[in-house]
């Protein structure tokens, strides 16, 4: 009976053999015609070329996977031992896969209900920087493993082990052991110290969660975990662990990053990893065109420093001090092109990219939007009258909502042009509680805008999260008479042969009518000549444009977000921690101080030397003089006139004689008050 059992076992054992081996035959005859070709030296993998990154202007910005391979004497065995123990304990008695490692990984996986080992080899991981492509399944798993069977019959165990250290990544742009040793350590790899070389050999698994720049003590806790690994090895004794888990890491100071490029770049490269993968991205000899002009992220980045260094004087001290930052992006309208990103003050201190995250409020300049929505959706345009006065919305399952003009003061009926210009507050409460916020929602995603916007009326003011990314595209909608380009950032890669793998085409997407855009093109321009954003021109910018400044409440985000005919530009300042930007005198700072100056002085650079470039006005648009309070046509006895941009269709009336009692007394009627509904007083929502 056991001896039956017996004999049924081995066969059944020697069946999954033949049937193992008869796969691995099978696969190797499916795919064997696109498996590359092993070079005559493990060298040749180290020099790959590496991948560049240029700028619209033609330079090279970024050089990735640039490696400093040593021949395998000339690093120190502390390292070769402490990598063999925690990446590949039997290294040197497999075959390029090790089956021992591949059950323990799977039993540990099922175990845990994740996949938490990988029981890829040493020579497998070395094997996956030949194939740079775009595959990221099953089958590019079974190439990398017959190249390392097929690597391991060709080369030996040192050269194999050498070519692994000189091609890993380290974190912090480290590529192979030696530079790793020379960024973390400054020390050549032949001399590290038993936890130095401890500690490197933890980075490849986790080179940015474990990296003691940023994680000190996780990379201390993992360097402790190698150190183990290499005792129970027998690499080292226990008195050797205790002595090094005692010792001075002796790190060296991080090497600091300045360049104005760098938010720019980094957000390239991220989106790169995430499309195609790390290994392709940084292996792969590519060559990235992306849409950055180096100049102008120069000027933007002097122009933030300056203003930001004299605003560092006049803040009010606070007990735990921050600094101010920023984040600045520059579209080109016609195309998309993204040519400036600059994520904060500097990237060596702070690589946190503000300009695409979005949790900022816009204030005042996400106003755009709303008044978009209402001349589209309710029929009004820039000469309708709609009356500033204290009017409390009703909110079911809430408390009253009294939205507040920002200086406490109303100025009873205003058309829309100058109520924009004024940036007043009620008023684009009054339209958002008209359309309902979900309308106005719905005009948002039209303009680009992806990110969650508040189903609530207080969306009026700009109180939901964007990024300056998002806001520089509205406003180049709004510049583009109605076309919404994407933003990109990269026009074209090609591979190591210059064969094109990917090109932008941009293509333009008309969202609104020309007719409809333009009178509020002219609104804005509007607030930049004669309203909120008139210090542009008080700051010597003569070029036509249009803009908003914006300010969120207890003085948290500053903005300034405007268009000329060919450029849209959005600043953003403030703190990370949110606190509220409040000088010495204890006064609040506005988008108009704090941002407007930074645009202002960008985009001077920017526009240099170029002629002034006028918005061309579209059929279908007239211009006429109206009286800025009740939207009448202006005649001589106008006290207060405006030049407005409307529709032909839209009728503009002469002033009404006005009729009194008895007594003189203005009869109701007479305001010229055009708004589709009156809101005055008390309203329900």
């Amino acid at each position: 009976m056991i001896r039956r059992f017996v004999e049924t076992s081995l066969f059944a054992l020697y069946a999954l053999l033949l049937a193992f081996s008869l796969s691995l035959i099978g696969m190797y005859l499916w795919v064997r015609e696109d498996l590359p070709q092993l070079p005559d030296s493990l060298e040749q993998i180290n020099l790959s070329l590496p991948t560049e990154i240029y700028s619209a202007n033609g330079d090279v910005v970024k050089i990735l996977g640039q490696r400093h391979p040593v021949p395998l004497e000339d690093i120190h065995p502390y390292f070769t031992k402490a990598i063999i123990a925690v990446e590949d304990t039997r290294f040197y008695s497999h075959s390029g896969v090790d089956p021992v490692g591949l059950l323990r990984a799977l039993y540990q996986n099922i175990k845990e209900r994740r996949i938490r080992q990988g029981g890829s080899t040493l020579t497998q991981q070395l094997s996956k920087n030949l194939f740079f492509s775009f595959e990221r399944n099953w089958v590019r798993k079974i190439k990398e493993l017959l190249v390392a069977v097929q690597m391991e019959a060709t080369f030996s165990k040192d050269e194999i082990l050498e070519a692994y250290c000189n091609q890993v990544y380290f974190g912090s742009g480290a590529y192979g052991v030696e530079e790793a040793a020379q960024v973390y350590f400054g020390r050549r790899a032949k001399d590290l110290t038993l936890l130095q070389a401890a500690m490197l050999a933890g980075l490849p698994n986790s080179p940015n969660s474990a990296n003691p720049f940023s994680n000190f003590d996780r990379a201390m806790r993992r360097a402790e975990t190698v150190l183990k690994r290499m005792k129970k090895s027998n690499f080292i004794g226990f008195s050797e662990m205790h002595e090094a888990t005692r010792s001075d890491l002796a790190l060296a100071a991080p090497i600091k990053i300045s360049n104005s490029n760098q938010y720019f770049i980094n957000f390239v490269i991220q989106r790169m990893e995430k499309q195609y993968g790390k290994e392709f991205v940084h292996f792969g000899g590519l060559k990235v065109f992306t849409t950055l002009d180096s100049r102008y992220q120069s000027f933007a980045y002097q122009a933030a420093e300056r203003h930001l260094k004299s605003l560092d004087r006049i803040m009010e001290k606070k007990e735990a001090p921050s600094k101010l930052q920023v984040a600045v992006v520059v579209l080109e309208n016609k195309t998309g092109a993204v040519r400036v990103l600059l994520g904060g003050r500097k990237f060596s201190e702070s690589q946190f990219n503000r300009a695409v995250s979005n949790n900022r409020l816009p204030g005042s300049s996400f106003k755009p939007v709303v008044y978009l929505s209402a001349m589209e959706n309710l029929g009004l345009s820039p000469a309708s009258s709609i009356v500033d006065e204290p009017t409390t919305f009703l909110i079911p399952g809430s408390q009253p909502w009294e939205p507040q003009n920002f200086n406490g003061k109303y100025y009873g009926p205003v058309i829309l042009k100058k109520a924009l210009m004024s940036s007043i507050n009620v008023i684009s409460a009054k339209m958002v509680y008209e359309l309902t916020p979900r309308r106005v929602i719905k005009t948002a995603r039209q303009l680009g805008i992806v990110s969650p916007l508040g189903d609530n009326l207080s969306l009026a003011l700009g109180t939901s999260g964007v990024s300056s990314l998002e806001m520089a595209g509205v406003y180049s909608v709004i510049a583009n008479l109605g076309i919404l380009n994407e933003p990109y950032f990269i026009q074209r890669i090609e591979d190591y042969r210059g064969k094109p793998i990917y090109e932008h085409f941009y293509y333009g997407v008309q969202r609104f009518s020309a007719k409809t855009i333009y009178p509020l093109l002219d609104m804005m321009r509007g607030v930049v000549d004669g309203g909120s954003g008139r210090v542009i021109r008080r700051l010597g910018f003569k070029h036509p444009a249009g803009g908003k400044t914006g300010t969120s409440n207890d003085f948290k985000d500053g903005w300034f977000n405007g268009f000329t005919k060919d450029y849209s530009s959005s600043v953003w300042v403030g703190y990370d921690n949110n606190n509220s930007m409040i000088d010495k005198n204890g006064k609040g700072l506005t988008g108009s101080r704090v941002a407007a100056p930074i645009w202002a002085q960008l985009m001077k650079k920017v526009l240099e030397g170029k002629s002034p470039a006028n918005f061309p006005v579209p059929q279908g648009i007239r211009f006429a003089d109206v009286d800025f309070r009740t939207g009448f046509l202006a005649n001589s006895d106008t006290s207060g006139k405006l030049n407005v941009a409307v529709k032909e269709e839209v009728v503009l009336t002469l002033p009404r004689p006005i009729e009194t009692d008895l007594l003189g007394t203005e009869l109701e009627g007479q305001s010229g008050v055009t708004f589709p509904r009156e809101l005055n007083g008390l309203s329900e929502f």
